[in-house]
């Protein structure tokens, strides 16, 4: 983690799945927000749509877009999650990003 979040605060841009390797689906993991707080880094949330696509049954429904699919990507609004070091306020935070994240969720699913 320590290298991700050198590599946000020198590039100032990174990508990060926000429900981890091993899920659960949509429950935002701890170390999102972490990085983002320690690189002082805004969030932005992205969605990707495929018209045609493969789900392949994994606990995530991992998407792979088929040749020539129209692929759509949605960015909403920056979200800053500076803290105040509070436990309350951490998983406060947690929970904003992942209900930003829910109609993601629900596209992928389409």
């Amino acid at each position: 983690m320590d290298a991700m979040i050198e590599h946000l605060t020198t590039h100032r841009f990174g990508a990060h799945i926000l429900d981890g390797p091993t899920g659960p689906i949509g429950k935002v993991k701890a170390g999102a927000i972490k990085m983002a707080q320690e690189a002082d880094a805004l969030v932005v949330p992205f969605y990707i749509h495929a018209q045609n696509a493969w789900f392949f049954n994994s606990w995530d429904r991992f998407m792979l877009p088929k040749p020539f699919s129209k692929v759509t990507l949605i960015f909403g609004d920056p979200i800053n999650l500076t803290p105040d070091g509070t436990a309350t306020d951490f998983e406060a935070r947690r929970q904003l990003l992942e209900t930003t994240m829910l109609p993601g969720l629900i596209l992928k699913s389409s």
